[in-house]
């Protein structure tokens, strides 16, 4: 989703908002829950996310994001909104620190 090689970015309150709903239609997913049914407000684990599908979750934004992130991330970030603001900081870091754009 986020190629962190190029500056072409968006905002960091946009990538925000495309992550939030990325995890929400993930989690719908992995947990088979109804589409629009995660509130982003609410802990993933409310919903039946447990350890091991958290690092599936991990493992998934990282490859998203293409940032390398703590395995631990989850239980300290356990929301959607908290996490994909992580991710988007993460990605906004590696953009921002990435080669300076071509003259």
């Amino acid at each position: 989703m986020y190629d962190t090689t190029t500056n072409d970015i968006t905002t960091t309150d946009d990538i925000r908002t495309e992550l939030q709903d990325w995890l929400c239609a993930y989690l719908a997913e992995e947990l088979r829950l109804p589409e629009g049914s995660i509130d982003p407000e609410q802990p993933m684990s409310a919903y039946g996310l447990d350890s091991v599908r958290a690092i599936t979750l991990i493992t998934e934004a990282e490859e998203l994001t293409g940032c390398e992130l703590d395995p631990n991330a989850l239980w300290e970030f356990p929301t959607v909104v908290s996490f994909a603001g992580l991710l988007a900081e993460h990605v906004t870091a590696a953009v921002t620190s990435g080669p300076p754009l071509a003259k």
